[in-house]
């Protein structure tokens, strides 16, 4: 099948990387964006990063929790004020309202629950 695909009463769900928004952030990130869910309750994005995320300060999402899945690279992540490594297949887990920033060069999936809204995440100096 080619395109989104919705089944009965959203019982499964397919998007296509045509379905998804290219987006670039300051300091070497971009990705794709997908669509979300129709109970907007996950979104889900591919990033790549080559350098920092946030280019300054930190990022803080006031609602959703952010689940990053590291696909390839090597990502140093501040969250609430200490550091942490992660490699490949490792999982790392921002709750809302903790301040974060990532270095390094790398892809990964980020999944995000409740749905990715605008309004909601921010980058802040401190």
């Amino acid at each position: 099948m080619s395109g989104s695909f919705f089944y009965d009463i959203f019982l499964i769900m397919l998007y296509k990387k045509k379905d998804a928004k290219k987006f670039v952030i300051p300091g070497e990130t971009k990705g794709l964006l997908y669509p979300s869910s129709p109970k907007k309750d996950q979104t889900i994005a591919s990033i790549k990063i080559n350098g920092k995320y946030p280019k300054k300060g930190y990022s803080i999402n006031d609602l959703s929790m952010e689940t990053i899945y590291l696909l390839e690279g090597f990502f140093t992540i501040e969250a609430d004020k200490k550091i942490f490594e992660i490699e490949p297949g490792d999982i790392f887990m921002v709750f809302p309202k903790v301040k974060y920033k990532i270095k390094g060069k790398g892809k990964a999936m980020v999944f995000i629950s409740p749905a990715w809204e605008k309004n909601k995440n921010k980058i802040i100096e401190k």
